[in-house]
């Protein structure tokens, strides 16, 4: 899963863990007050039944607060919540207007449980909500009320249409604005924030599987040159172009970051000390071998790179970059177009 399609779901998680939050307080409530107005209809299963429900989403406030699975315990209340909803619509002596509580179907489905699962599970119990409602008024199909049932269904099918439609826009709506906030907008490269949350994951997962883990930080030398010759607009372009070599030559599991000005951070996942060296040697090569060119001019580049390991040179992101900025400034300090992995000066 990549790093934009990680933090979109975490977004739409938080979203709905507080939406099940407030629905099952709704629930815990309402099962209380239904307990007494049932009890007092001499409705006692039903009453029962709510009251199991009401104390039941009490509990599960407590669990939602905290599962990492809130998918799983989102079903764990969704399906009883609906079945209850069909068995109370179901029972005699209930009153029709119980069958209103079909059209919120759609909508808590799709917020909850999202485009495809809320689609559904809306559509079944739709539809066994409209098959209830026909077994308990069959005299809708035998006096040819076909137009009452019609009406039932257009009217279930717009808000399940609405619903998804919603849901679906909402979706495109997030992995936009997650782009957004994780882009840096001139590059297109990620930007700190997607760094960090990648460089997370990275050292979790180096730390489960003993994995190397490595950063380079990178310079481009006299780019102030750049842009008092040619102008910032030509500088802008260099910045492009240097960002397009980085993507071409590194793999899809590295990430490259544009920090800000120009210098950008390159997180090589698995990839022991040597290794980050050579890659780091490779990328300064072909920065220099591969100028810019438009049609106006022609610009030279050259670049200057410090290596930090993870475990031997820090272990957070800050130690790391603090560590590669200083052999990066060593490579200046030692003529520029270098790669610098040793010893950093006291």
């Amino acid at each position: 899963m990549g790093t934009n399609e990680t933090l979109e779901v975490q977004g739409a998680q938080g979203q709905r863990r507080a939406l099940l939050k407030a629905l099952l307080i709704i629930t815990g409530v309402s099962g209380a007050l239904f307990f007494v107005i049932n009890t007092q209809r001499g409705l006692h299963l039903l009453a029962t039944i709510e009251l199991v429900t009401g104390a039941a989403s009490m509990m599960l406030y407590v669990v939602v607060s905290r599962t990492r699975n809130l998918r799983v315990w989102t079903l764990v209340y969704l399906i009883p919540f609906l079945t209850i909803m069909m068995v109370a619509m179901y029972l005699p002596g209930t009153s029709p207007t119980v069958f209103l509580w079909v059209y919120i179907i759609p909508v808590i489905s799709h917020l909850l449980l999202g485009l495809r699962l809320g689609f559904a599970v809306a559509v079944f119990f739709m539809l066994t909500a409209f098959a209830i409602f026909v077994l308990k008024h069959p005299r809708l199909l035998y006096e040819f009320h076909f137009a009452s049932l019609a009406n039932i269904l257009i009217s279930c099918a717009v808000a399940l249409a609405f619903a998804y439609v919603y849901e679906r826009g909402s979706e495109k709506a997030r992995a936009g604005l997650m782009v957004i906030a994780s882009t840096d907008p001139l590059t297109r490269l990620a930007n700190l924030y997607r760094f960090r949350e990648s460089f997370q994951q990275e050292r979790h997962r180096a730390q489960r599987y003993d994995a190397d883990l490595t950063l380079l930080v990178l310079d481009l030398d006299y780019f102030k040159k750049v842009n008092d010759t040619h102008g910032h607009a030509v500088g802008d372009q260099v910045l492009i172009h240097v960002a397009n070599i980085l993507r071409r030559r590194l793999r899809a599991s590295d990430l490259v970051c544009r920090v800000g000005g120009e210098e950008f951070t390159v997180l090589l996942p698995d990839t022991g000390l040597e290794e980050a060296i050579k890659v780091a040697a490779s990328l300064r090569r072909l920065i220099r071998d591969t100028p810019y060119r438009d049609q106006a001019v022609t610009v030279s580049l050259s670049c200057s790179i410090g290596v930090a390991l993870w475990g031997r040179d820090g272990d957070t992101l800050e130690q790391l970059m603090e560590t590669g900025d200083k052999r990066l400034y060593q490579a200046k300090q030692a003529g520029r177009d270098r790669v610098e992995s040793g010893p950093v000066a006291g």
